[in-house]
């Protein structure tokens, strides 16, 4: 009985021996072929990260390069003899990176020429960077701020009304969570008491004074309120 069994089972094993072996004949190039193809992949997978990460790298480090290139750059005259070649190289660098890709990196430089042209006095230029930042950084602090930059540089092209959409925008899209709020409620008081509005403006600045009770600007507002 023993020996029966040992040999069904013997017969098994070979059974199965056989149709494995038949099976890797048959599929055996194709199952290499997809081995080497899966291989393949993984290997080009790991080489895309490895260059993404080396060229986010790259970004940051020529983003900080240009920042401390913005920084020393303020600290110019226009009647010093290095300003207009390092107005250009920096101008020319922050276009460079502001047209390298999505990030962060792309994102701030795109700010800072925004910046850059609010300096200067070229507010439209700074409107429209400033543009480019909040449709590009959705989802970030850098939208708020964006809105904020233009609606100041609106005020300074004289554009009442256009500053005050730009100050409206962001209490409705980011709610009064967003750090530029408070400095948003109090300029659309501040708007809205030099057009005449004064009931208005009370009740912006009381709205101010009430959502942010310890803000610098709420010690504005009631102040304003006082005299209105």
């Amino acid at each position: 009985m023993s020996d029966r069994k040992s040999d069904i089972e013997l017969t098994v094993a070979q059974r199965i021996e056989g149709s494995l072996s038949r099976f890797f004949l048959k599929w055996g190039v194709v199952i290499a072929y997809i081995s080497v193809v899966v291989l393949i992949a993984a290997i080009a997978l790991v080489s895309i990260g490895i260059y993404e990460s080396r060229k986010l790298d790259r970004l940051f480090n020529e983003l900080d390069l240009l920042e401390h290139e913005y920084q020393t750059f303020q600290s110019l005259g226009e009647d010093d003899e290095s300003y207009a070649e390092k107005r250009e190289d920096l101008l020319s660098g922050l276009d460079a990176l502001a047209s390298d890709g999505k990030g962060y990196p792309a994102l701030k430089a795109r700010y800072l020429l925004g910046t850059f042209a609010f300096g200067e006095g070229s507010y439209q230029d700074a409107i429209d960077h400033f543009g480019d930042v909040y449709r590009m950084g959705k989802g970030t602090y850098f939208q708020s701020l964006a809105l904020a930059n233009a609606a100041a540089s609106a005020e300074n092209m004289g554009d009442v009304q256009r500053a005050l959409e730009y100050y409206t925008r962001i209490i409705d899209e980011f709610g009064f969570e967003a750090a530029e709020a408070p400095k948003a409620l109090f300029a659309q008081g501040r708007l809205e008491e030099g057009r005449g509005n004064t009931d208005l403006a009370k009740a912006t600045f009381q709205q101010l004074a009430d959502q942010f009770p310890n803000s610098e600007y709420a010690k504005l507002a009631l102040n304003r309120i006082a005299f209105l």
